[in-house]
């Protein structure tokens, strides 16, 4: 059996330690992802230089990008350093969260989808969308919603 757990690298520990468990308890092979969405070109409506108006710059530091990345891949190999006692199958990638996390479900031929599901207000639902409800909508997989509960100080 071989589970997708995918995560944005925010979620506490006790929902890594159920995933582990789950894969212990299945015998199955755990693969665990993140998706780093690349740096939009911002576009800029006054010129940097001039101050003139009516001038579109889309400003792109390749540099910036590749620290980015860099950071990215940082954390992540900490997370699963730190998270996980088993041996699992780590990916990195690039793009549109869900629809990485669709594809490498499919491509590798996953039995199931693991995901952390926050609590989104209705405003933030309607400006973000959802990463867990467009995977837990169009995924050919069982998908298992693990909730995050908010820690009380």
């Amino acid at each position: 059996m071989k589970l997708l757990f995918a995560t944005d690298l925010a979620e506490p520990r006790s929902v890594t330690d159920q995933i582990q468990r789950l894969a212990l308890k299945l015998e199955a092979e755990l693969f665990v992802l993140h998706v780093h969405i690349p740096t939009p070109t911002t576009p800029l409506g006054v010129d940097p230089l001039s101050g003139f108006g009516e001038v579109a710059y889309a400003l792109y530091d390749p540099a910036v990008e590749e620290s980015t990345v860099e950071a990215e891949r940082h954390d992540f190999d900490t997370f699963v350093k730190d998270r996980f006692s088993m041996t699992v199958r780590p990916a990195l990638h690039e793009g549109d969260p869900a629809r990485v996390i669709l594809d490498d479900a499919e491509r590798l031929d996953m039995d199931m989808i693991l995901l952390a599901k926050r609590r989104h207000s209705a405003i933030e639902r309607m400006l973000l969308g959802s990463v867990t409800n467009t995977v837990a909508r169009e995924a050919k997989q069982p998908v298992i919603l693990l909730p995050i509960h908010e820690e009380k100080s």
